[in-house]
């Protein structure tokens, strides 16, 4: 199998990483120090991986990890199935085949008391809604299947399928924010849900209805505010409220809900809830940074549908992580490649119904060919990316599987960074993508 080409350090332009979201544990944003270090140095990270929004130390582990361009990069995987029974179970002519029920795309990490992880995706059965499937992994090194953590509701809400999950923890309560849709295609309307669970396992809808017009239980938020479509039906799609992320806003004594929504302008952005008990929620504001502005920088004048936001706290200060799949891209072979994942910077949390100026966009991330980007938290100032494979600009070729590929983010001085492969000190069997 072919080693991707990774990035050197003048590939750092996108600046800034952010470590992902104060605590929801004790709700307080660790003050990690920024340190630094070249592209190409090799860190054995001895502690066991902490998902990012966990401010508890990590223990020690007996798995060691290696950050370097030689390392065969970490491929995670789910199972395979044929649903068409044509004995080809990666083929993806959607939709007149419907194997990509084995992607991992949109996709949430948490990490248990015991230090095991749990991976939450979206995934789905053919001709049935789409479905939250639960893996765990010990070591990061495969997955083992665990089952359906969530299927689509009874007649209500969120009957035709369930995307996007996030996971936070709270005490000894974890909660699970994930869109919910009411029909299929274009004019589905797009809400965001909340389950609980008191084992990463057995998980229940949070109890009520907080949607108006609608039934069935955890219904929290639709994004009917002044300055999205929701509740405009004039337009398909006016109806997006999906890709939940949550962090805590110490600061202001809130929680912060993430979501992708449709401005008025017929573009994607990203715009934001708050909430004191995670239940009832409220609109807070967006991110003209997200937004398609034609006179911007960057990606800014392309594309024009951000999704998939992720909030990344580091030192202080915050990231905002979000794709566009609308934008061109370049391949790895490209010097600072355009991508798909962009991102802007706050100095804070705060957002309103103006734009929020305080976040300003800042560019690209440096790896094309990936979305639906998590950040794990590898102890003290060493940071790893989860990506989900999307294109061959990613530099794999067709047939894709959406695998998960690990990286390691690593930071050469002044915020800016650069990634490398993440492999094991010792090997370990590794199943490749179809293709190579």
């Amino acid at each position: 199998m072919a080693t991707p080409r990774t990035l050197t350090d003048k590939r750092a332009a996108a600046k800034v990483w952010r470590s992902a979201g104060g605590s929801v544990h004790n709700r307080t944003v660790p003050p990690w120090s920024t340190g630094e270090g070249s592209a190409v140095r090799r860190i054995v990270l001895l502690l066991a991986l902490a998902v990012a929004g966990c401010d508890e130390s990590p223990p020690p582990s007996s798995q060691g990890l290696v950050c370097t361009d030689e390392a065969t990069p970490i491929l995670l995987a789910s199972r395979l199935d044929d649903e068409d029974g044509d004995g080809h179970p990666l083929d993806e002519l959607f939709p007149l085949i419907d194997d990509e029920d084995d992607d991992i795309a949109d996709h949430a990490w948490i990490r248990d008391r015991t230090g095991r992880y749990h991976l939450f995706f979206h995934n789905e059965g053919r001709g049935a809604p789409h479905f939250i499937e639960h893996y765990t992994s010990n070591d990061l090194a495969s997955l083992d299947y665990v089952g359906v953590a969530l299927a689509a509701g009874d007649g209500g809400w969120d009957a035709s399928g369930l995307w996007a999950p996030h996971v936070i923890r709270v005490d000894d309560t974890y909660y699970m924010f994930y869109t919910g849709l009411d029909a299929v295609g274009p004019g589905a309307k797009q809400r965001i849900g909340v389950a609980v669970s008191a084992d990463l396992s057995s998980w229940q809808r949070l109890g009520g209805n907080r949607c108006p017009g609608t039934t069935g239980d955890g219904c929290v938020y639709e994004c009917r505010e002044s300055w999205t479509t929701w509740g405009d039906a004039s337009e398909p799609f006016n109806h997006q409220c999906r890709d939940p992320f949550v962090i805590r806003d110490e600061e202001n004594n809130r929680w912060l809900l993430f979501v992708t929504a449709r401005g008025k302008d017929g573009f994607g952005m990203v715009t934001v809830a708050a909430s004191e008990d995670l239940a009832a929620w409220r609109g807070a504001g967006y991110l003209d940074a997200t937004r398609l502005l034609p006179g911007g920088s960057g990606g800014q004048p392309t594309g024009g549908q951000a999704e998939n936001p992720f909030v990344i706290a580091r030192a202080g200060e915050y990231t905002l992580l979000f794709t566009d799949w609308r934008d061109p891209e370049d391949s790895l072979s490209v010097a600072d490649p355009r991508t798909m994942v962009q991102y802007a910077t706050s100095a804070s949390l705060a957002v309103d119904s103006l734009g929020s100026a305080g976040w300003q966009y800042r560019g690209y991330i440096p790896d094309p060919g990936v979305n639906a980007i998590e950040v794990i938290r590898a102890g003290l100032d060493t940071w790893i990316m989860s990506q989900s494979i999307s294109n061959p600009n990613s530099g794999y070729v067709k047939p894709i599987r959406r695998q998960l590929r690990l990286k390691c983010v690593l930071w050469t001085g002044g915020g800016t960074f650069a990634t490398s492969n993440l492999g094991f000190t010792a090997v370990r069997e590794q199943t490749p993508l179809s293709g190579e």
